[in-house]
């Protein structure tokens, strides 16, 4: 098999994988475009566990999950949270990461803290 054929098939696996996650084919062309957040998804699919070696802005995907896990709890407080699982956090994180890789000062600013955003519903002392 040629190495085009290998990434071929890698990205293939890659986007199954994305869709078997409960994401969809703009969350994909946003993943494709970036690739380290592509490498992060790989790691995961290949080990179950994150990476990190992707830090747009010197943000990593252990950053992005806190964020959504704090987005999670806030979720929580208001009885929403059967909409949201392991796999959506992940999802979530990666999209952020890909945001902020294109340069999405807002996005950026929401994981930093800026602004006020916490992530819950309880203002930042």
């Amino acid at each position: 098999m040629s190495d085009d054929e290998q990434v071929k098939k890698a990205l293939e696996t890659l986007h199954s994988f994305v869709l078997e996650l409960g994401g969809d084919e703009k969350l994909w062309d946003k993943i494709r475009r970036c690739p380290g957040v592509l490498k992060e998804l790989a790691y995961y699919h290949d080990t179950g566990d994150l990476w990190g070696g992707f830090t747009p802005e010197g943000i990593t995907i252990f950053d992005a999950v806190a964020w959504q896990v704090d987005h999670f709890k806030a979720y929580m407080d208001r009885e929403e949270n059967n909409r949201w699982h392991r796999e959506r956090l992940f999802l979530e994180s990666l999209e952020a990461l890909a945001d902020i890789s294109e340069g999405d000062a807002a996005v950026l600013a929401k994981i930093k803290g800026e602004g006020g955003e916490s992530g819950t519903d309880r203002e930042n002392p």
